[in-house]
Formats: C-alpha cells, structure tokens, sequence
C-alpha cells in the first residue's frame, strides 16, 4: 500500500503529477509499518518493544526504535489543538459503547460494574481515536481548516 503526499499540503494535488524529486515525497507504508507505527501511539512507549514480538512483528534496530519514539511523540503533539474536544468527546464514546456492549449480552450489571466498564473502554477509544487521528494527520489525508478556532468555545 503506498500514500503519494505532497511536500506542501496546501499545494494543488494535481501539482503532486510534477515528478520532480524536490516536488514529490513518496511514502510507502507496508501493513507491518503501519503496525509498528500504531503500536507506538497506541501502547506506553516503554511496552512497544516487548508487545512487537507478540503481533508477530521485528522489533527494529535501536536507532530505527528512537527514530520511531520520537515520530510517535510529534504525532502525539501534533494533536494538541484538539485536547479539549477528545476530552469531552471520547468520555461520550465510552460511555455509549460500552453501554452497547451490556445491552448486546442481554446482562444487567451494577452501576459501579458498569463505571468500571465504561473506564475501560475510556482507554481503549482513547487510544485508537488518537493514534488514528495522528496518523492521519502526519500522513496528510486530514488536516486543520484554516481559520478554525480550538477550545472552550465549542463546549457551550
């Protein structure tokens, strides 16, 4: 699987059929890669080198892990901006899911049981919807609207 990204995002995407090399990156990522990738901004980043083996995957060299912890923390910040509305909206998302998930299995737990529940869930939606996010936005396929205001103001 290959993602053709201009240098430039806000350039022409026809502007990327210039094949001159200072004009066009080309990335290339396998699905190990995105894995690896993923795992760096999914799990602790002291974990990742002992949960690659398990996905049946190579943990890289040292350098290449360096180079990979370091990407994963730019991606991470990368989503700075949009700390407020992940904070209000991933607790939604949980909430509901895991609500979802009780009314599926036809059980009925306890209010503290459910509480519990939907933490959990909390950190798993947490942890995809920002390690996809990121992604994304490094990759170029999504990006911030010019002009857009983050914050307190969409809260109410």
């Amino acid at each position: 699987m290959g993602i053709f990204s201009r240098k430039n995002k806000d350039d022409d995407p026809f502007d990327g059929l210039n094949t001159e090399e200072d004009d066009l990156r080309v990335d290339i990522f396998t699905p190990q890669m995105l894995t690896k990738r993923m795992a760096w901004d999914i799990v602790p980043c002291t974990e990742v080198e002992a949960l690659l083996p398990l996905m049946g995957l190579t943990p890289d060299s040292k350098d290449v892990s360096d180079m990979e912890h370091s990407a994963s923390h730019a991606r991470i910040d990368a989503l700075a901006p949009l700390k407020e509305m992940l904070a209000l909206l991933i607790p939604i998302v949980s909430g509901i899911t895991a609500s979802a998930m009780l009314v599926n299995s036809g059980k009925s737990v306890d209010e503290e049981t459910a509480a519990i529940l939907q933490r959990h869930h909390s950190v798993v939606v947490r942890a995809g919807v920002v390690a996809v996010l990121a992604n994304l936005l490094d990759m170029g396929i999504i990006s911030y609207a010019d002009g857009v205001q983050f914050g307190d103001q969409f809260l109410g």
